[in-house]
């Protein structure tokens, strides 16, 4: 399976570019992030690197899709997106491939998945298109890892089903530990925890959202 590369230097011109097309200040997406000024201007100068968390942010403060930052191909491996084989795409170049296939159909072997190594994440996604009303994935996470979750600013609602491991979600203050064959169902904007389970296994969960929030 070949591999195309997304770097997070990247991300951070693409934030600046969305922020100024918004007419924003660093100082106000600053205030709507509740992140400070000083980090958005290193990781938009290319000297920082957001965090999961952080980039959720910003994706909801500027209404878009965190996807959106992370479509744009570069050579180092910061973040790694595969692409399927060559031969089974058609369509331009880039990620837009992976994201405008005309088939419903999604094989196994095709699934465009995303790798955030500092976060001890991988998502798998199970749908072709980041415009349909429904947003499903497999979620991977590495034992031991903690909290990746962020609350959501827009209004979804969310499905987790536990594939296999020790997934914990919590939701508001109270703490749900899912096992396998255990499922839970929740407001999105009340997610307030997404962690391993398990020192020892890796944890894989099916997630089904809508409105599409990656």
């Amino acid at each position: 399976m070949a591999s195309q590369k997304v770097v997070w230097p990247t991300v951070g011109s693409r934030i600046k570019e969305k922020r100024q097309e918004e007419g924003l200040s660093i100082r106000e997406l600053a205030r709507r992030t509740d992140l400070t000024a000083s980090f958005i201007s290193q990781v938009e100068n290319e000297k920082a690197n957001a965090s999961l968390d952080s980039l959720r942010r910003i994706s909801n403060a500027l209404g878009v899709q965190m996807l959106y930052f992370l479509s744009d191909l570069a050579e180092k491996p910061e973040v790694l997106i595969q692409e399927p084989p060559q031969e089974a795409v058609e369509g331009s170049n880039g990620l837009g491939r992976l994201f405008d296939r005309s088939s419903p159909l999604i094989k196994s072997n095709m699934r465009p998945r995303i790798f955030l190594p500092d976060s001890g994440v991988t998502y798998e996604l199970l749908t072709s298109r980041l415009d349909h009303k429904m947003e499903a994935f497999i979620g991977r996470i590495d034992p031991g890892t903690g909290n990746v979750a962020g609350r959501l600013s827009i209004p979804t609602e969310e499905f987790i089903f536990c594939l296999s491991g020790s997934l914990i979600v919590g939701i508001n203050e109270q703490m749900y530990t899912l096992e396998q064959g255990d499922a839970i169902y929740f407001d999105g904007t009340q997610l307030t925890g997404l962690a391993s389970g398990s020192d020892t296994e890796e944890t894989v969960w099916l997630s089904v959202i809508t409105p599409p929030a990656f």
